[in-house]
C-alpha cells in the first residue's frame, strides 16, 4: 500500500513503521501501531507527567503507592 508523502510526513510514518487497520462504519481507520501504550499516554499528558521518569518507573511508583494504601487499610 502506498501512502502519499504528505501524509507520511505529517503523521511520522517511516518505511518500516507498523500500522493498524481499524474497521469503522465510515471506512477504515489507518493508525500507527503503538509499541508502548504507556509512553503514548505520557506524550498526551506533557506538562503533567514528569519527564525525568520512564513509564516503567511511573507504573512501579503507582503500584508501590497502591500496595502501601492497601496495607494501611488492613
Amino acid at each position: 500500500m502506498t501512502i502519499p508523502k504528505e501524509l507520511r510526513e505529517r503523521y511520522h510514518l517511516a518505511t518500516k513503521t507498523e500500522i493498524e487497520f481499524i474497521p469503522k462504519i465510515e471506512g477504515i481507520l489507518i493508525k500507527r501501531k503503538c509499541e508502548d501504550p504507556v509512553s503514548e499516554i505520557k506524550g498526551l499528558t506533557s506538562g503533567v507527567w514528569p519527564r525525568s521518569l520512564s513509564s516503567v518507573e511511573i507504573v512501579r511508583d503507582i503500584r508501590r503507592r497502591a500496595d502501601f494504601e492497601t496495607r494501611e487499610k488492613l
